[in-house]
């Protein structure tokens, strides 16, 4: 589990993010994410969701509510499009990339 982790380079992302966790997660304890976040000192904005039990979304992915996690997922997307941060950030990446 430890080469898929992000400890080294979080402070490089500059993005917004989000960041969801499960309560029931089997992989990967929702209590971890305070180091997350601790750790992404120069994002743009942060988001952190956490699905629990009570929603069907608790375990690992957020497997049992797909549609909530699918509307979670595109509500953020939106909100950062709306914001106009979505083309901010498309045009960092290309001008890394080009």
């Amino acid at each position: 589990m430890n080469q898929f982790q992000m400890m080294n380079i979080a402070d490089k992302i500059t993005q917004d993010v989000l960041i969801v966790g499960a309560n029931k997660d089997h992989f990967i304890p929702y209590t971890m994410v305070g180091e997350e976040i601790n750790a992404l000192k120069n994002v743009r904005s942060l988001t952190f969701r956490l699905f629990t039990d009570k929603e069907d979304a608790c375990n690992h992915c957020n497997c049992g509510n797909v549609k909530l996690t699918f509307d979670t997922f595109m509500n953020w997307i939106m909100q950062i499009k709306e914001d106009g941060r979505y083309e901010k950030s498309l045009q960092t990446h290309l001008t890394t990339f080009l």
